[in-house]
């Protein structure tokens, strides 16, 4: 007898500069990895689009965690909301992460 397979599970990924205005970022690459162990597999690589999201479907039940891809001479650290580590099953079939995004003060005020 085999497993039945939902194909209906999703990550969604929002890349915005300073949350407050909302504005999103576009052509950002979101790392997709598979917790598994010590060493994270990367699953899949998507470059953000036009409203700063990507999706990533048909994802399997597992634990997985989202990086983002940013310049960092140019940006902050990115803040991950609620958290860039999620699980994916029967009661969690569709994720969302926001990452806000700073660009860097290379002046003193």
């Amino acid at each position: 007898m085999e497993d039945i397979v939902s194909n209906d599970s999703e990550i969604v990924v929002v890349a915005t500069l300073d949350y407050e205005e909302q504005n999103y970022l576009e052509g950002v690459k979101i790392n997709l990895y598979r917790i598994n162990g010590l060493s994270p597999i990367l699953i899949k690589s998507m470059v953000t689009d036009k409203n700063g999201q990507v999706v990533f479907s048909e994802v399997e039940d597992g634990c997985y965690r989202v990086i983002e891809i940013i310049d960092k001479n140019h940006y902050e650290k990115p803040k991950y909301i609620n958290w860039n580590e999620i699980i994916i099953d029967s009661t969690n079939k569709s994720q969302k992460i926001m990452i806000v995004n700073k660009i860097k003060s290379n002046s003193a005020k």
